[in-house]
């Protein structure tokens, strides 16, 4: 059986999602696989690669699904929306969630750019409220540093009781827009 790259980062993710980041390893994806570890060398380069890899794949869908969200609404609605489907990856990824948070410690030029257009969506989505807002990255700096915050701070009630965990982002949440919006009316 020919094994793909596709089929390597799957799995990769899945393990991590079911046993998290540090039940990956090249051995565990090759058994899973049911392949030798040395045939994974012919898709990557070694295990912080296949990490990236994961981390990027998932990072990207992240983006994905916050704009996917997002389309055809605006301001607080908008970031709403963002924060849910944020936590919604998180609760249905937690090892790829995880895999994201430590590739922020060991990101490349690849990692950035999918940072800096994780923080440009952010951007429109805050300008989308009409606010009088002079100076953009704290403002968005703010609501990604709440959605991570509270993602990683709920992860294991958010897996266990998730209408709970979504009832409270969105409270909380409502509490950080309405300060946003005092400040810059």
């Amino acid at each position: 059986m020919r094994i793909t790259k596709k089929q390597i980062l799957q799995t990769a993710s899945d393990i991590a999602d079911q046993d998290g980041l540090s039940g990956v390893s090249l051995k565990a994806v090759a058994a899973a696989l049911q392949i030798r570890t040395p045939s994974l060398y012919n898709h990557i380069d070694s295990l912080e690669g296949l990490l990236l890899e994961v981390a990027h794949s998932g990072m990207r869908e992240i983006n994905h699904q916050i704009t996917q969200t997002t389309v055809g609404i605006s301001g607080d609605t908008a970031i709403q929306s963002a924060g849910e489907a944020y936590l919604c990856f998180m609760i249905a990824h937690p090892g790829v969630y995880e895999t994201i948070q430590w590739a922020t410690w060991h990101q490349n030029n690849e990692t950035e750019q999918i940072l800096s257009d994780y923080h440009c969506l952010m951007g429109k989505l805050v300008l989308s409220c009409g606010l009088n807002i002079a100076e953009l990255d704290p403002v968005v700096r703010l609501l990604e540093g709440f959605l991570h915050g509270y993602a990683t701070q709920q992860l294991g009630s958010a897996l266990a009781q998730p209408d709970v965990a979504f009832a409270d982002m969105s409270s909380a949440l409502d509490v950080v827009l309405l300060g946003i919006h005092q400040k810059y009316q």
